[in-house]
């Protein structure tokens, strides 16, 4: 898979910069997916040989077939394998950075 990622980036997140009314996994969740995807600033990656890339980070609001709004995410980040299969390390410290750009700022606050 052919990546169109610039290598070797490094992003920063204190826990001082989650809005203090992120108060449940679900809404950490959509907050990160929104972040990541904002500070990807447009990146893609090639999941599918011969199909067109994909955005990085997607966070879109659907009806979904039950008839409720949701969020869908879908996420590709790099891992390093070593990490991944380290005895040692948790596994979400394989995750590799994706960009050193900061999220935009309204994502920053309450």
């Amino acid at each position: 898979m052919a990546s169109k990622l610039p290598a070797l980036l490094v992003a920063a997140l204190t826990l001082a910069s989650i809005p203090s009314s992120i108060n449940t996994i679900e809404r950490l969740l959509a907050w990160a997916a929104m972040c990541l995807q904002s500070s990807a600033n447009g990146a893609e990656v090639n999941v599918v040989a011969g199909s067109e890339s994909q955005p990085v980070c997607q966070v879109q609001v659907a009806v979904t077939a039950d008839n409720i709004d949701r969020f869908v995410i879908s996420a590709y980040v790099p891992i390093d394998r070593n990490e991944l299969n380290s005895g040692t390390a948790k596994t979400w410290m394989a995750a590799k950075d994706v960009s050193a750009a900061a999220p935009h700022s309204n994502l920053l606050s309450n």
